[in-house]
């Protein structure tokens, strides 16, 4: 199992990150650091890769996905488990991973995290959810067969980079780890979560980490996001005449509060008809 972790402009983060696997008994294959920081950034960023033992690529600039297949596609090992750069580890937790991966290698593998919304020292967990075609997450009805994702804590087969193509490519984020959990389901790849470990999510500037995403705070390019993920959920990759209802229904009422949303929901089905 190689890791796969994306970071930008954050190289503390990345040692309290590094720091708290490297404390890990059990180790993975590898580490590769993928970076997206601008260039004042990049020499501290290596050096704290290279202190830990990793393995350190320069990212594409050209966003979170695009960085997450950099790194992914950079990996040696037969599955890779992505990883933030504000992400740290309870005990044992490399080994559940390895362990859940030895009982169905052929399977997406997802884990739940704690963060400042559940309370880090609490013993709730936020669990992985999965895209619903109203346009918000919810809990799967079976956690061992899903179409969930954990964007920053998941194990993939390396092949749902090389033969799936990994995260959909956009000039936007926001929900695009979702299509790809839609996605992989359709094509008859079995997600699983993992109950037995989780991460500690330390998000403290709430930007989201991994790409140069400073859009995401931007509204618009949200909603791009999610109405093309909504859309391939609803229409091409889970069809049915609830889903189609519920989708739509969600873009006509976004339309008829605000009429600017019709520019967002032309540019996203632009992008579905250019991806079926």
């Amino acid at each position: 199992m190689s890791v796969a972790l994306v970071t930008r402009n954050r190289p503390e983060s990345l040692e309290r990150t590094l720091q708290s696997l490297r404390a890990q008994r059990v180790q993975p294959f590898e580490v590769v650091v993928s970076d997206d920081s601008d260039p004042e950034y990049v020499d501290e960023v290596q050096r704290v890769a290279e202190t830990h033992d990793c393995r350190y690529v320069e990212g594409p600039k050209e966003g979170l996905y695009p960085n997450r297949n950099r790194a992914a596609r950079a990996c040696r090992g037969t599955h890779v488990r992505t990883m933030d750069d504000d992400h740290e580890f309870p005990e044992g937790h490399i080994e559940a991973c390895l362990e859940a991966v030895r009982t169905d290698p052929e399977a997406v593998w997802v884990i739940g995290e704690k963060n400042y919304g559940t309370g880090l020292d609490s013993d709730a967990i936020a669990r992985p959810g999965e895209i619903h075609p109203r346009g918000h997450t919810v809990l799967p009805e079976d956690d061992q067969n899903s179409k969930a994702i954990a964007d920053g804590s998941a194990i993939f087969p390396k092949e749902v980079f090389s033969e799936e193509g990994g995260y959909r490519e956009k000039p936007w984020a926001g929900y695009l780890y979702l299509e790809l959990g839609s996605r992989l389901k359709n094509r008859g790849i079995r997600i699983r979560e993992i109950r037995s470990t989780h991460v500690m999510h330390k998000d403290e500037n709430k930007k989201g980490t991994g790409g140069n995403n400073d859009v995401r705070g931007v509204d618009s390019i949200e909603k791009r996001s999610l109405y093309y993920t909504i859309m391939m959920d609803s229409f091409i990759y889970h069809p049915s005449i609830t889903s189609t209802v519920d989708c739509l229904g969600r873009i006509a009422i976004d339309a008829v509060q605000q009429p600017r949303r019709l520019s967002d929901v032309k540019q996203a089905i632009v992008e579905v008809w250019n991806d079926v």
